[in-house]
């Protein structure tokens, strides 16, 4: 009886295998009746690694593995970059039998000693910053910045392009960045700003990116600070690069005030702000002539935020020769600024109390009782008063009075003056005039009362 012989044949399909740099990989290649033929694994290069259970190449990372007895999988160590590529599994049947894995290898992202490192440039200059990276895929690149260390504000943001959306617009001062040859307008605010997304990367032999760079245009002082570089690529850990940009510029000088009062004998305590890199001189000035401490005068200096410093001048007893102009000076290689103030002498304001004047109105007039003798015949002059109509309603010839609408007109010199309830409920007395002459009279004692409150000649009507 004749019995045939079962093929050798693979029991798992074609994969590719991924792993990271640094890791171990396992090829995996497992057959089924492989009876007395052989395994071999060779490289993308056709470099006999193993035969049979022995390992030929001289590699000590490269170990054959099995786990069962149909596996034959080939363990590579510490992974390299270099190791990429295709093995194959094979066996010496007739025709050969192989089976084909493709090793792929992600480098985690690394940034290259050939980086920027930290520097000074001078207002005006064109600034470089370079981040080169290798990694596999190739990495992406951002830029951050934030302010030096002895700034308020240590928040950091990211560089960002024009059409970015990162905030609004919080100040007209900006910088200009180039990242591989795509200008981009970076706003600068109080609120650090900023970042810009790398370009696409320059592949240098299929290993990554190389000479990322970051170019700022026509540097000013707002655009210094500490620049971070971070690259990624999605293969753990990303790794980043510091650069400290520091920026040289002449000093600018600012008064708190311009003018400023005081008493003789007061304290008084001037200040001014100095911005500049690096700093150097700052001086007051008083008339021209340079201040320094005495038991007159005494400087004290503060440092500020950023590259800012406070110059405070303390009179401790102001005297009338100290008022008079004074100046904050600041100089350093780049150039100098000076600002004055003037510091007077101050008087309080007095208060002065409004005059009370009277101003007379002529007014048509009519007679007053004439047996009244309250009012002296000096008062007034009979012959400028309008002679009242005596016949009028039957009104008591003795008595003179008058008629509602018209109107009363009396001179005074302050003297007091009594005027005595009129007459009420008299036969033939009209009703209408009583009411009225009860009114004016009440309100024309009033006015009297007034007037002698004043003690000054006076022009009245009602």
């Amino acid at each position: 009886q004749n019995i045939m012989a079962l093929e050798p044949s693979f029991d798992v399909p074609i994969v590719n295998i991924t792993v990271v740099a640094g890791k171990t990989a396992v090829l995996p290649c497992s057959i089924d009746s492989l009876g007395d033929f052989k395994v071999v694994w060779t490289d993308q290069f056709s470099t006999l690694l193993t035969l049979g259970e022995k390992r030929i190449i001289d590699d000590e990372r490269m170990v054959l593995d099995r786990p069962h007895t149909k596996d034959w999988n080939l363990l590579l160590h510490d992974v390299k970059y270099d190791d990429r590529g295709r093995y194959t599994c094979q066996i010496n049947t007739m025709p050969i039998k192989t089976k084909t894995i493709e090793l792929i290898v992600l480098v985690p992202p690394t940034i290259l000693d050939s980086s920027s490192n930290d520097l000074t440039a001078k207002e005006g200059d064109t600034v470089t910053l370079t981040c080169n990276v290798s990694g596999v895929p190739k990495p992406t690149v951002q830029w951050f910045r934030k302010p030096h260390a002895d700034s308020r504000d240590q928040h950091k943001e990211r560089v960002k392009t024009s059409e970015g959306h990162y905030g609004n617009r919080l100040s007209d001062d900006h910088c200009l960045y180039t990242v591989s040859h795509r200008v981009y307008d970076v706003e600068l605010t109080s609120v650090p700003i900023a970042t810009v997304i790398g370009h696409d990367p320059v592949v240098n032999n299929g290993v990554g990116i190389n000479g990322e760079t970051l170019i700022i245009h026509n540097i000013t002082r707002y655009c210094d600070g500490i620049y971070e570089c971070v690259a990624f690529n999605d293969v753990p850990p990303a790794v980043n690069r510091v650069i400290s940009v520091m920026v040289e510029f002449p000093p600018e000088v600012w008064l708190v005030n311009q003018k400023l009062g005081q008493y003789v004998g007061k304290e008084t305590i001037l200040e001014c702000k100095v911005t500049a890199f690096p700093q150097a001189v700052s001086i007051w000035k008083f008339q021209n002539q340079d201040l320094f401490n005495s038991f007159k005068h005494r400087i004290d200096v503060y440092q500020d935020r950023g590259h800012m410093l406070t110059l405070s001048l303390r009179l401790p007893n102001v005297t009338r020769e100290d008022f008079g102009q004074y100046s904050c000076y600041a100089s350093n290689s780049f150039g100098m600024d000076e600002e004055t103030m003037i510091l007077y002498e101050y008087f309080p304001p007095t208060t002065l109390t409004p005059a009370v004047t009277a101003t007379a109105i002529p007014r048509h007039t009519t007679t007053i009782n004439k047996r009244n003798r309250l009012f002296k015949s000096t008062i007034y002059n009979e012959n400028e008063l309008i002679p009242y109509n005596r016949t009028l309603n039957g009104h008591n010839p003795g008595n003179d009075s008058y008629s509602d609408g018209q109107q009363l007109e009396i001179r005074c010199s302050g003297a007091i003056v009594r005027i005595c309830a009129p007459y009420s409920g008299r036969q033939g007395y009209n009703t209408g005039q009583t009411n009225s002459h009860h009114v004016g009279l009440l309100i024309f004692s009033s006015i009297l009362s007034s007037i002698y409150l004043f003690d000054t000649s006076c022009f009245m009507m009602l």
